[in-house]
């Protein structure tokens, strides 16, 4: 599936760009699914409101143009036992896209996408951008 879904973003890349989130009311319910995460992230971050998600194009899945996917991206602040320092959350996701009749698409085909799915994968801290 990675293989496939890596090959489609590929060749649909120029259909792809950046879209805004919100981490509280995007990303915040999909980390709820792993407190510990949830925990540490907010026990250790204050991260910016607004961040970036993939936007997905009419031209890549038309029942789905302007939805936003991960991996997501936040600035943070990190406050750290050497004081705070700036940092780029990342939020990353595992996606399903799903047909009409709530099947997961697994062909390279995903015109037909219109609806998709995310859970929580992880996160990762990286120097600020």
């Amino acid at each position: 599936m990675l293989i496939a879904l890596s090959t489609i973003f590929l060749a649909t890349a120029p259909a792809w760009a950046d879209g805004t989130v919100s981490f509280e009311s995007d990303i915040r319910p999909l980390l709820k699914a792993r407190p510990a995460f949830e925990k540490f992230v907010l026990g250790t971050l204050k991260i910016d409101d607004a961040g970036s998600g993939v936007r997905i194009s009419d031209a890549a899945m038309p029942h789905l143009g302007g939805a936003r996917m991960g991996p997501y991206e936040f600035r943070a602040v990190w406050h750290g036992d050497s004081g705070d320092v700036p940092v780029t959350l990342i939020v990353d996701t595992d996606t399903k896209f799903l047909d009409k009749a709530g099947r997961e698409i697994t062909t390279a085909s995903l015109k037909q996408a219109v609806k998709l799915t995310e859970t929580f994968s992880a996160i990762e801290i990286a120097p600020a951008r």
